[in-house]
């Protein structure tokens, strides 16, 4: 399973194996760290972000499209892994700004009702 596959499914078993303990996640907000940190924000990405396909694939960029609050975003997740595969640093662009703003505040909901 890829990592965009889990976060669209919100696997939070999956995504903590994929995961090294001091992962870096560069949101289009804010930089976060630590596996426990990112995990909970990745579960939440795939809560906010419906109807995911991958537009293009690269060896470590993913290209894909979406929906947010149903208007369409394109987005893009690079991802750095380790010698050992698990991913070591993610870095995720949302586009366009419009779309990005809803996403940024439905992110704000979502991890306020979690807490």
């Amino acid at each position: 399973m890829t990592l965009l596959e889990a976060i669209d499914r919100q696997d939070r078993d999956t995504l903590a194996g994929m995961l090294t303990e001091d992962v870096v996640f560069h949101s289009p907000v804010q930089t976060y760290r630590g596996r426990d940190q990112v995990l909970r924000l990745l579960v939440t990405v795939g809560g906010i972000i419906d109807d995911v396909e991958v537009t293009r694939q690269l060896e470590d960029v993913t290209f894909f499209a979406a929906k947010v609050e149903e208007h369409p975003v394109d987005g893009v997740i690079v991802e750095q892994t380790g010698e050992d595969g698990q991913t070591t640093k993610i870095t995720l662009w949302l586009r366009p700004l419009a779309q990005l703003q809803a996403a940024v505040a439905r992110m704000a909901r979502a991890l306020a009702e979690r807490r």
